[in-house]
């Protein structure tokens, strides 16, 4: 893409934002007009107050010279006020935009794409499209009205020496247009770096306990620290441009001022020109001059935004997950979930990531209604794999998956995941409290039904030991053990009424007597849910009613524990090397 037709983009990105606010902008520009007509009567009046001087005819236009000076500043700071609260306004409405957008984009956005940059977006780069407002832009209806009345006044009192400051004011005008071009891709590339510099802090900071227990701090410092100089370097290279156009306001009206004290001095003295209208024409000259300045600061405030909605675009341009699709019917109660309980078909799946070598090869089994299926296998098999797609949280390159008779890529992703609970390798717990992570997905779900749960996972007493389900969980869970947090996130799952469970490894950081426990909570669930269990445990998998052994992505055996145990050398090899320690 072009850098024209990149800027074309960012701008046509920017207008739906400025015609959002119309009405609030129509009164910024109403208050900006009326503004701009009591700063031009001004010098008017000085004129009238220096003509009149001596004449004993001042006192009233002395009082209209105050009143204008009253009036001018209340309307610049109702102007200040609406214009600030409708930049707030407008960001806030973009930041909505983006919170939609980014969460529910798919995984393969999240895998390839570092989450201190996403989240830039949100932050830095909104920030910016703010100044749009804020930088004057948008109130220029005023400032062309000052500049256009400025003109026509100071053409009536000499217009020789208009067109003098009009070719100074043209050449510093010329100039920062010129410059600005700079400003845009400097913003991006700027961007981009603070980006990688958050997400670098991010990843340290999500690691901090293995970065100390490694005495990695300096490893990781150095490459932080490179990404913050990076983040400076192009930082810097704004700043040169900036501070290219900054003299330039200050060199115009400069030569612009030396220009008519000269020439107006001039021509007082040979009497062309009387002392009061050199006095108003030089008022009039900074009148033209603040205009210009507004100009000078909005072309580098409008293409720094540029910058920033190039970036914004690039985020709402991916297209969200399910986005298209058609919503699909069923039996689904009020909070999305599905009655049925459901059977499981999985027919000539074959998957690989970002189009590398297939992680799971033609494979397919079916699960019963009601029935407990362990998925077994040597690391990097395809197990958790499995799990994703049911989910879709990708999709299948070949094969099908259907969930109670229903195609899953014909269903619609809420409703699918309505009727699935799923419990991740590696759990998750949300900073908040017990309640809030329990009841994430189903706010409505009742504190009766969380104690009843927390119960079943062996997590009442523990809790109840600090302010039950208003105890306060640290960043990521950190202050509860691994074996917590998976009995926390088998406890989100069990309030789901969702009737098919996805447990990945749900017990293998639990001690036995937890694990004891968490087995008897799942055998009471036996019929009435129908389950798929990653696991290397020997007690969750001779529980199972049917166990599927994967091994480099493709099923090496089906069949139950004594049966697998007899017919299966890679099951047994499994029995013996990963299930040893259970016996």
């Amino acid at each position: 893409m072009t850098r024209t037709t990149q800027d074309s983009a960012a701008l046509v990105a920017l207008l739906p934002l400025v015609k959002a606010r119309t009405r609030p902008l129509i009164a910024v520009a109403v208050l900006s007009v009326l503004t701009a007509a009591t700063t031009l009567a001004q010098p008017l009046v000085v004129n009238r107050l220096i003509t009149l001087f001596g004449s004993g005819h001042l006192a009233g236009w002395v009082a209209l010279l105050i009143a204008l000076l009253l009036l001018g500043s209340i309307l610049a700071a109702l102007q200040k006020y609406l214009l600030t609260r409708t930049a707030e306004q407008t960001v806030l409405d973009l930041r909505k935009r983006i919170v939609r957008r980014m969460i529910r984009l798919p995984l393969r956005v999240y895998d390839t794409s570092h989450s201190g940059d996403l989240t830039t977006r949100l932050s830095a780069d909104t920030s910016m499209v703010r100044a749009v407002f804020t930088g004057g832009a948008v109130d220029a209806v005023g400032s062309v009205f000052l500049f256009v009345g400025a003109i026509i006044a100071m053409a009536t009192i000499d217009p020789p020496m208009l067109v003098v400051v009009l070719a100074v004011a043209g050449t510093g005008v010329a100039v920062v247009i010129l410059a600005s071009r700079r400003i845009r891709s400097s913003t991006v590339a700027a961007q981009d770096a603070v980006g990688r510099l958050a997400a670098s802090m991010e990843r340290a900071l999500f690691a901090i306990r293995t970065v100390k227990a490694t005495r990695a701090e300096s490893q990781l410092e150095k490459g932080i620290v490179a990404d913050a100089e990076e983040a400076y370097d192009r930082g810097l290279r704004i700043a040169r441009t900036e501070a290219l156009l900054s003299p330039v306001s200050g060199v115009v009206v400069q030569a612009a001022l030396l220009i008519v004290i000269g020439i107006g001095g001039m021509r007082v003295a040979s009497g062309a020109l009387s002392l009061a209208d050199l006095v108003t024409f030089v008022l009039f000259l900074f009148m033209l001059i603040n205009p210009l300045g507004r100009v000078f600061t909005s072309l580098v405030t409008i293409r720094g935004a540029q910058g920033a909605m190039e970036r914004i675009n690039r985020l709402m341009g991916i297209p969200i997950e399910g986005e298209g699709e058609r919503p699909s019917g069923g039996a689904v109660e009020a909070d999305g979930a599905d009655t049925r309980t459901p059977h499981l078909s999985v027919q000539h799946v074959t998957f690989s990531y970002d189009d590398g070598a297939p992680v799971l090869d033609d494979v397919s089994f079916r699960l019963e209604e009601g029935a407990t299926t362990a998925i077994v296998g040597p690391s990097g098999s395809g197990k958790s794999t499995l799990l994703s797609l049911i989910e879709r949280f990708y999709e299948p390159d070949f094969g099908r998956i259907e969930l109670g008779g229903e195609d899953i890529s014909t269903v619609d992703r809420d409703h699918l995941r309505g009727r699935i609970a799923y419990v991740e390798q590696n759990p998750v717990v949300l900073s908040g409290t017990v309640r809030e992570n329990l009841q994430l997905g189903f706010p409505t779900v009742t504190e009766e039904a969380c104690q009843e749960v927390l119960d079943m996972v062996n997590l009442r007493e523990r809790f109840e030991r600090d302010d039950g389900l208003d105890t306060v969980l640290g960043e990521r869970g950190v202050n509860l053990s691994g074996g917590e947090k998976q009995r926390l996130s088998l406890a989100r799952a069990l309030l789901s009424p969702a009737q098919l469970l996805l447990l990945d490894e749900p017990t293998s950081a639990m001690d036995s007597g937890n694990e004891e426990a968490i087995q008897i909570a799942l055998k009471q669930l036996g019929g009435t849910r129908t389950m798929i269990v990653v696991a290397h445990r020997l007690a969750t998998v001779q529980q199972a009613d049917q166990i599927i052994v994967l091994d480099e992505g493709s099923v090496a055996a089906v069949g139950d524990h004594q049966e697998l145990l007899r017919t299966s050398s890679l099951y047994q090899g499994l029995a013996r090397n990963q299930f040893v320690r259970d016996r």
